[in-house]
């Protein structure tokens, strides 16, 4: 009966430790979240196809050098020849000292299946980025917001009931 003891007033604390852990874990996914998220591929010269995708995570696609016009950046499917529609954002950002430029965000459209060539507007070679997409952020934070405060409230009376 003794070891029984134990092992609850264990598993109390460690409930209880979901106090700390909860917040860090949301904060954590925010970041992971966040544009422009983090270097996933580099380097793809411009006569490489590349894959857009990242498991159940959403990709941007950005240009090297950073002084490439977008308008003038042409990216087709491999397969059918379609052209990707390019939403850039303007936005111009650093990774690992290298200066790079906004073409595209995949947010699903294009799979792990379907290869994309890029080429014009002085496109040297192409930069991918990936992040959790709105809806995964979204999902983990609503779990972690709502199991921090039960797990804590459950370790604190479980720890209560223990001690008697």
């Amino acid at each position: 009966m003794k070891n029984a003891k134990k092992i609850t007033s264990l598993l109390a604390i460690s409930c209880m430790l979901c106090i700390i852990v909860g917040p860090l874990g949301i904060w954590m996914v925010y970041q992971k979240a966040a544009f422009p998220g983090e270097l996933s591929a580099s380097g793809i010269e411009i006569n490489e196809s590349f894959s857009p995708a990242d498991n159940r995570k959403t990709t941007e696609i950005w240009a090297y050098p950073a002084t490439t016009n977008a308008n003038e950046v042409r990216c087709i499917t491999e397969k059918n020849s379609e052209e990707v529609s390019l939403d850039s954002k303007n936005t111009e950002v650093t990774f690992s000292d290298t200066e790079v430029t906004h073409l595209f965000t995949n947010d699903g459209e294009y799979s792990h299946f379907d290869r994309i060539q890029c080429q014009g507007g002085d496109v040297e070679s192409i930069y991918i980025s990936s992040h959790f997409s709105d809806q995964t952020a979204h999902r983990f934070i609503f779990a972690l917001s709502i199991a921090t405060p039960i797990l804590t409230g459950s370790g604190f009376i479980l720890y209560r009931r223990n001690q008697k």
